[in-house]
């Protein structure tokens, strides 16, 4: 008995080795024990929020959530990962174009609760529709926590990319020197969008009524959710807002020493180790942690990781891409003799790859060459020498050329 735990914690402690290396920013807790928010200082109560307020609050979550809806309306995965700070502006029939917002910022792994925000002397701001600021640099960051962010020429706000599948998506270093990215949006369409000049306040005052206790916005901006039936809502749906992706490619894997008679037990104790490999992911409102968003087993059946239009946790930098992992180690290097499980790909395994790959191309329009292994994006052997993958490359460009 003693042997048969050291074996099955080996087991686990191997499992998803091809992905192990590539760990992304999360936003999201460990689904046990629960989350620990942070606590307000003891202070008194106030009245029940304003109306007007959790209106907007409502307008500005229903917005992301239309936008996390619809895969056309997808911002680089790359300016989604460097956000730091993000402020919606929900458009209201007021005389003004936009006057009060929400604004929250990424904190460790999760993003804060908003405060409200104020704006004026505004300048080249969309009419009619919802304005989002994205926060990628330290000093707009600083800014915003202080509570006065002044837009122009000192710190512009640049028109934000927009992600097109048969273009380069935005680098890293094309980021390095962006301070803000804008969208509108209106009738669930997002575009990028500038804004000349604005001068962006903390309101002290309807923050405090938004949640009914005396305490100040840049206590919020600075640590972790505060547990409020007021604003959770909208934290879930920024959450999924900066983790949904509209699927740029596909990556393939070997999972690396996972018996197929092992999967998926012992569940729970899968779903602990992927998280503290740094895997989890909040998206849709529920907590993912299995890093790839399908996997196939030797016999050739396809089981589900993440959703889809969850961020991947298996390359960095093409974790817009969906991961598709083998079960097995196919490295005549690291599993010679096939102790590690399968050493190489089943039939079934490769025909159900095919057919998988084929229905996620037609389903996103992704072009045969952003179909890779991870072995062409990173350093690794991941899927392993053994594994044919311009054979299977090959089948996918027959099939196409022939319209099947």
């Amino acid at each position: 008995m003693k042997k048969f735990r050291i074996v099955l914690l080996l087991t686990i402690a191997q499992l998803f080795g091809c992905a192990r290396r590539e760990q992304i920013k999360v936003a999201a807790q460990p689904p046990t024990p629960a989350p620990q928010k942070s606590s307000p200082p003891t202070i008194a109560r106030l009245p029940s929020p304003n109306e007007e307020y959790l209106a907007q609050l409502q307008r500005s979550g229903s917005a992301l959530e239309q936008l996390v809806a619809d895969p056309k309306n997808a911002i680089p995965d790359s300016v989604l990962n460097h956000t730091s700070c993000f402020v919606i502006f929900p458009w209201t029939s007021a005389p003004a174009t936009v006057e009060r917002g929400f604004a929250t910022c990424r904190n460790q792994s999760a993003w804060t609760s908003p405060v409200v925000v104020t704006v004026s002397q505004v300048s080249g701001a969309p009419e009619g529709k919802d304005l989002l600021l994205l926060l990628l640099s330290a000093r707009a960051v600083d800014a915003l926590r202080r509570g006065n962010l002044i837009v122009g020429p000192e710190l512009p706000v640049a028109v934000g990319p927009m992600e097109q599948v048969n273009l380069t998506t935005v680098s890293d270093f094309q980021l390095q020197n962006k301070d803000i990215f804008g969208y509108e949006h209106q009738q669930n369409s997002l575009i990028g969008a500038a804004l000349k000049t604005a001068n962006i306040v903390a309101d002290v005052k309807a923050t405090q009524n938004l949640y009914g206790h005396r305490f100040q916005p840049s206590w919020l901006l600075a640590r972790s959710t505060y547990a409020s039936s007021v604003t959770d809502s909208f934290v879930t749906d920024v959450s999924s807002f900066f983790n949904a992706i509209t699927p740029a490619g596909i990556i393939i894997h070997h999972s690396v020493l996972i018996p197929a008679k092992d999967l998926p037990n012992p569940e729970r104790a899968l779903d602990r180790f992927h998280y503290k490999r740094g895997f989890a992911i909040s998206c849709f409102g529920r907590t993912y942690h299995i890093a790839y968003h399908y996997m196939i087993l030797p016999d050739g059946e396809i089981r589900s990781g993440r959703p889809e239009r969850c961020e991947g946790a298996h390359a960095r930098g093409y974790n817009s891409y969906l991961g598709i992992a083998l079960v097995g180690d196919f490295s005549s290097r690291d599993n010679p003799e096939g102790r590690k499980g399968p050493k190489t790909p089943t039939r079934e395994q490769l025909a159900s790859l095919v057919k998988l790959c084929r229905h996620l191309r037609e389903k996103y329009n992704i072009p045969l060459q952003r179909i890779m292994p991870h072995s062409e994006v990173s350093r690794t052997r991941c899927p392993g020498d053994r594994f044919a993958f311009r054979t299977v490359l090959a089948q996918l460009e027959a099939e196409s050329s022939s319209g099947e």
